[in-house]
């Protein structure tokens, strides 16, 4: 009883603002120190079973975007960042795309293609912003650009005459 008492009269004694100011700094501090220590979530279940859990990794989940957009004829490049909140996941992805022609439909559609693996493949319920983010527009060197399919086909317009540049060699068969 007597530990009771002298703490009492101490919290007496002492001024209440200086009992306060040290209160909240010693708040500010575990706080601080448990968001400094706290580690990214490195994975994210994706359902759990009687036999146990799936977990899917971050990485993992980058690759499964990427491949995702680089199906997309008009992406060039893909670079996602998967951020893992709690159970949401928050993506961004970075695309160098062909050209600028079709960008609006082009990001709707593989933000669509992005949410629809999340949720039905893996099975993801809390899904936050995709946010895409065009950093460039096809290649900088144009000779580094694949030629088009169509650039190679001789038009109505134009006949289809071999010159003796382009003409194949000839086989064994020709030179018998």
């Amino acid at each position: 009883m007597e530990h009771f008492d002298t703490f009492f009269q101490t919290l007496r004694d002492t001024p209440l603002v200086f009992l306060l100011i040290g209160l909240g700094l010693l708040v500010v501090i575990v706080i601080g120190l448990s968001l400094a220590f706290r580690k990214p979530t490195p994975h994210l279940t994706a359902f759990s079973g009687s036999a146990g859990s799936v977990l899917v990794s971050r990485k993992a989940l980058q690759d499964l975007i990427r491949q995702t957009c680089l199906v997309d004829d008009w992406v060039e490049a893909a670079k996602p960042i998967v951020k893992i909140n709690g159970s949401r996941v928050d993506t961004r992805v970075e695309l160098r795309l062909a050209a600028p022609d079709n960008l609006k439909p082009t990001c709707e559609r593989l933000q669509t293609r992005i949410t629809e693996l999340l949720q039905k493949s893996l099975n993801f319920d809390e899904i936050g912003e995709i946010q895409i983010y065009v950093t460039s527009f096809g290649k900088s060197d144009l000779s580094e650009t694949k030629p088009q399919t169509s650039d190679l086909t001789p038009t109505a317009s134009e006949p289809e005459a071999p010159s003796e540049d382009t003409a194949p060699p000839p086989s064994d068969e020709d030179k018998r």
